[in-house]
């Protein structure tokens, strides 16, 4: 079973969803693992309803890192701010869908913590 999870990774990375740059965004917010070198900018969009229209990355780094950025913004699209606020790191791990190793957890988790980081600044709207 790890080995298929493994190709959901090699996946995400080889070929990233919402892999770009949005020019209209409410919330935009860079991560860096300053351990390796990691970094990536989330651009997130509401809807007039309040729920996530468009979810978007760019960066650069490794394959947990980058598809981290992808299934996240793949899991996010047509969610509320409140659904966001509530997600945990746990169900970031669930998107891999293997177990993770302590060492490669800041990788697993880095556009989890920009999306939290975003949230947690109102100000971000452009």
């Amino acid at each position: 079973m790890d080995e298929l999870y493994k190709e959901h990774i090699l996946d995400h990375y080889r070929n990233p969803r919402n892999k770009g740059i949005l020019k209209r965004f409410d919330i935009k917010q860079e991560g860096v693992n300053p351990s390796c070198g990691d970094a990536l900018v989330l651009y997130v969009l509401f809807d007039a309803g309040g729920r996530v229209k468009e979810a978007v990355f760019e960066g650069s780094g490794c394959a947990i890192s980058q598809a981290g950025a992808s299934l996240l913004t793949e899991k996010i699209k047509g969610m509320t701010r409140g659904e966001l606020e509530k997600m945990t790191p746990k169900e970031m791990y669930e998107l891999f869908g293997i177990s993770m190793a302590p060492a490669r957890e800041p990788c697993a988790l880095l556009a989890y913590h920009a999306l939290k980081e975003g949230l947690a600044h109102k100000n971000h709207k452009n």
